[in-house]
């Protein structure tokens, strides 16, 4: 026998014995073990990431409330150069759709409301409110459509690019409408594009850190929400002489679309690659992030296997063929629709409340700054059913109270009715952030109840 090929032999097989053994060491850990013990639950890399993230959700808050400025009923003004304004024909308890149209005239011009512009103050109620019944029709279609692609092929990051450049596209073309159908039309794009971005923002966030910082993370996503939605006020205020809807759009709509180029720079979430089957790609993406961080993974630590996970189809018949499914998502919807209503109704509502609009929008906004904090410690601290029943019980009681405030006796002294008026902010204030808190709370209730496969389809 050849020495020489005795001792290749034993090198053969002293490689492969310890190619087994290398294989016999390897490491398999979950996607949060990995995060939490190499990468860092949260360090700078995961800082960026939630933070730009994150800056969706102040584009997305303005679009939804852009409307109570847009579409208002603007105040008007008896016409100069004449002492009809001192008589009976022309004062301030007139209705301009009885009166003759030179009697009268809108302060600031018909440009800054669509309501002045095509004339539809006096106009059926139902077709005033067309907009905002198709941008939210819209909005439902979408999420039905756009979640589970965020859930299937598409991903979280690449519908999230997608959801923003639609925004930015649609609120540009929307400036220029010619009447109140293509203006309606355009909102249910809107609607539509901009429908789970909020979704998108805090599934892609919480699921790049680990788990004992996700309530951080909400409480990020409310903040920018916030930011988003007191601009408005700000910027009505600050173009009170020269506001027009058309320009409005304009203002914010072009951000999101130089906003799509700085989500390039966001990584997709390990769990959505390792659900799509590119376990190697998801593993890349980790040490990507810990080499962001200053930490390494050892080369002999694998992403474990989430077999019964990734075997789970991401589609809505899940939601309603599974009964544990069923009963979870038809509990959350029946919440979400009464939270829904105060949510959006009240800062809707402002407009009919004997205050300030600007006041009324930029309270109703700063109330979201306490409710994040507040939502933020309710989630960590307390049980989520039993907060939910609580803060829909506040909301629904402090709604009764506007009703209140607002009904009138008699010919009230104006103290008398001032008084009225800041009880019946206070309590439209109350309603909304407890409302905003219940609301925070159910998402984050909503993220922990369903696996990643269909989380963005059920939430």
């Amino acid at each position: 026998m050849d020495p020489s090929l005795s001792k290749e032999q034993v090198r053969s097989d002293n490689s492969e014995l310890r190619q087994v053994q290398q294989e016999a060491e390897k490491n398999m850990l979950s996607v949060d073990e990995i995060i939490e013990t190499y990468v860092g639950g949260f360090g700078r890399a995961e800082l960026f990431q939630v933070v730009v993230v994150a800056l969706a959700g102040a584009f997305d808050a303005q679009q939804i409330f852009v409307t109570i400025f847009t579409d208002a009923q603007p105040s008007w003004r008896c016409t100069d150069g004449s002492q009809i304004a001192e008589t009976e024909i022309c004062n301030a308890q007139s209705s301009i759709c009885e009166m003759d149209p030179t009697l009268w005239e809108w302060e600031r011009g018909k440009e800054v409301s669509v309501i002045s512009e095509w004339n539809l103050m006096c106009a059926n109620t139902i077709q005033a409110g067309f907009p905002s019944l198709f941008f939210f029709t819209g909005a439902l279609l979408g999420s039905i459509i756009m979640g589970p692609l965020a859930d299937s092929w598409l991903g979280r990051k690449r519908t999230l690019v997608l959801s923003t450049v639609m925004l930015s596209l649609t609120g540009c073309l929307t400036s220029v409408s010619p009447n109140i159908w293509f203006y309606s039309l355009l909102r249910a794009l809107t609607g539509f594009g901009r429908s789970s971005i909020g979704t998108y923002c805090l599934v892609l966030s919480t699921e790049l850190v680990g788990r004992k910082w996700r309530s951080l993370i909400g409480f990020i996503g409310y903040f920018s929400f916030t930011l988003g939605f007191l601009s408005l006020p700000a910027l009505a205020y600050l173009t009170r002489n020269s506001f027009s809807w058309r320009s409005t759009y304009i203002y914010i709509s072009v951000p999101p679309l130089a906003y799509s180029l700085l989500l390039l720079l966001v990584w997709e979430s390990p769990r959505w690659l390792l659900l799509s089957r590119n376990s190697a790609e998801a593993l890349k993406c980790l040490r990507k992030m810990a080499e962001s961080n200053g930490r390494v993974i050892p080369e002999n630590i694998e992403i474990e296997d989430c077999i019964a996970e990734s075997r789970t189809e991401s589609s809505l018949s899940l939601l309603w063929t599974t009964k544990w499914a069923r009963s979870r998502l038809m509990s959350t919807m029946a919440v979400g629709y009464g939270i829904g209503l105060i949510y959006y109704g009240m800062p809707f509502g402002v407009v009919s409340l004997d205050f300030d609009l600007y006041l009324s929008v930029t309270f109703n906004a700063l109330s979201e700054v306490p409710a994040a904090i507040l939502a933020t410690i309710t989630v960590a601290k307390s049980g989520r059913r039993r907060a939910m029943i609580l803060l829909t019980l506040m909301s629904g009681m402090f709604c009764f109270l506007c009703v209140l405030c607002s009904m009138r006796i008699g010919d009230a002294p104006n103290s008398t009715a001032n008084r009225k008026n800041w009880a019946q902010i206070a309590a439209e204030v109350g309603a909304f952030f407890s409302a905003v808190i219940g609301f925070d709370v159910l998402l984050i209730y909503c993220l922990e109840l369903f696996p990643s496969s269909v989380r963005n389809s059920a939430m």
